[in-house]
This record gives C-alpha cells, structure tokens and sequence, in this order.
C-alpha cells in the first residue's frame, strides 16, 4: 500500500470522529505520527465565549498503533465504515462514562488506547 492510500484512510477516521460531539464552534483534529503510534485528537467546544481563549474545551485523544491503522487501510469501503462507526460509538460511551454531566469546569478530556478487537469484522460482511 502506497503512503497516499494510508494517509487518506487515517484521514476518514478524522473526519469520522470530527462530528461526534455538538460544538458552538468548529471542532479541531489533529494527527501525531510518532512511527508506531498514530495519535488522534479531538477537541471541541463545550461553552463559548466572546474571547475565544476563554472557550471551555472538551478532548479526545484516540492511540493507534501503527498495524492496527494498516489493517484498517486494507479493508474494503463497507468495513471501514463499520470500524468508523465502533470508533465513534467507543469515544461516545467513554466520555460519557466519565463526565456525567460534561464537567464545563475543569478537566473533561478522555484518552482511548485503540484494542486490536476494534478492528475486527465478521466473516462473509458485505
């Protein structure tokens, strides 16, 4: 697989999980490549302000290892979905596992080490 292919892939699950929370304003994802582990993270805003530096943000930060994203990349358009689909589900429940309510005040990011199990589909799915 060429690089181009492998960067497009890790750029679907971005823009997969861009859209998973509601924000007054633009959500932010940005990708760390540190060979073997590929970071993404997600910050949006929970609590808008005139100055924007006082924006109450929300993160997620999602680690991959490197094999993991390549098996991604292999599969066909139907499983990647599906994968996407685990991915935002996963992030969904574990922040709010841990902010119930979203904490406005204080810390409310969440990091997710990415299982080898979340990258599996059944046999024969189409």
């Amino acid at each position: 697989m060429n690089t181009f292919d492998f960067d497009q892939r890790i750029e679907e699950i971005q823009l997969a999980v861009a859209d998973i929370f509601e924000s007054p304003k633009r959500p932010a994802v940005s990708l760390i490549d540190e060979g073997e582990t590929v970071i993404i993270q997600l910050s949006w805003v929970v609590e808008s302000h005139r100055d924007t530096s006082l924006d109450a943000r929300c993160a997620v930060t999602l680690r991959f290892a490197r094999a993991q994203l390549e098996r991604y990349a292999r599969l066909d358009t139907a499983r990647r979905r599906m994968i996407q689909q685990r991915i935002r589900e996963r992030v969904r429940e574990r922040f709010a596992a841990r902010e119930t309510p979203p904490a406005i005040q204080g810390d409310c990011s969440v990091e997710i080490v990415m299982d080898d199990s979340e990258f599996e589909t059944p046999e024969g799915f189409l």
